[in-house]
């Protein structure tokens, strides 16, 4: 899991508002931390408040999918 840690985006990273639910971008180079990981998305608060953060854009935070119970990432998605 990625709980309590901390990143500086790489990338601009699409997220949703929490708990408004409004899309927003949160820019390259904005510190943060994961506060909690559920169901493939992430929960991340920054200078912006609460976001929620889809798995596909974990290498912006600079972090990999947490491997599975075979030790496997998980390929593809759907």
């Amino acid at each position: 899991m990625h709980e309590n840690t901390e990143f500086t985006t790489s990338r601009d990273v699409e997220a949703i508002q929490i708990p408004s639910g409004d899309k927003t971008t949160i820019p390259a180079g904005t510190p943060g931390a994961v506060t909690q990981t559920l169901g493939g998305s992430y929960t991340i608060a920054t200078y912006q408040g609460l976001a929620r953060v889809a798995d596909k854009d974990l290498d912006a935070l600079g972090l990999e999918k947490p491997a599975t119970a075979n030790g496997s990432a998980k390929a593809g998605g759907s």
